[in-house]
């Protein structure tokens, strides 16, 4: 937890097995430290991959390809998937 930072009790309902392994990674720190990391840790990823897909979008609007081209691209990238994860 970071020391310049409000906190604020609160009660959610986990998985009783989740909570014990997160206590017992938690060791000493505790599970209240490990629980904050993992939340500002998730947010962060959330929050950037937020950006990214905003960004991307932006890309293809401003992409001047015509939409048939796209169109083909995409299922021919679906075929190649299906023929890799198969």
């Amino acid at each position: 937890m970071h020391a310049d930072m409000t906190t604020q009790k609160v009660s959610v309902t986990l998985e009783a097995e989740a909570i014990e392994r997160a206590r017992r990674t938690a060791g000493p720190r505790g599970l209240s430290s490990y629980l904050d990391d993992a939340l500002a840790e998730k947010l962060e990823r959330d929050e950037k991959r937020s950006a990214l897909l905003t960004y991307l979008d932006e890309l293809e609007r401003a992409d001047p390809t015509p939409a048939t081209t796209k169109q083909r691209a995409r299922t021919r990238a679906a075929r190649i998937r299906d023929k890799v994860t198969t």
